[in-house]
């Protein structure tokens, strides 16, 4: 085989090893698809205590609290405090579920690394999951 031939399946062998394999940010591939551009937004009603308190729980052992606060501050991540209020339901929870995916598609989470200049992990949430700690992140003591 002739180095140019060589060079040529060598490329296209790297570039289909690149195509299938795990999420370099996490060493796993994603778990939860990436968010769609524009999600149909979630009904929000009153918050839901059950799922706040399972929230909270996941908020601390998840490791949340090694890079956010709540009302205490910026860290590594920004501090969380009114969080549900500046952004929609859908944005919260995809950034909590997704925030690898969300990093490629929107705006306002290449902001929020181009402030922190850190991005947020990727801790392996599902989207209920996900969903729970925004009704954590909803409690009128949040």
């Amino acid at each position: 085989m002739s180095k140019e031939n060589r060079t040529t399946v060598l490329l296209v062998a790297l570039a289909l090893w690149l195509a299938c394999a795990p999420d370099a940010d996490t060493g796993q591939a994603e778990a939860n698809p990436p968010p769609a551009a524009d999600p149909p937004q979630m009904e929000v009603g009153a918050p839901d205590l059950a799922l706040a308190s399972e929230g909270a729980a996941l908020f601390q052992s998840r490791g949340c609290i090694g890079c956010h606060t709540i009302g205490g501050g910026r860290l590594t991540g920004p501090d969380l405090q009114g969080v549900t209020e500046r952004r929609e339901a859908n944005w919260v929870i995809s950034m909590i579920a997704n925030p690898d995916s969300m990093l490629k598609v929107d705006p306002e989470a290449r902001k929020l690394f181009a402030e922190y200049m850190t991005p947020m992990l990727n801790v392996g949430l599902t989207r209920d999951q996900a969903r729970a700690i925004y009704e954590y992140l909803r409690q009128p003591n949040q």
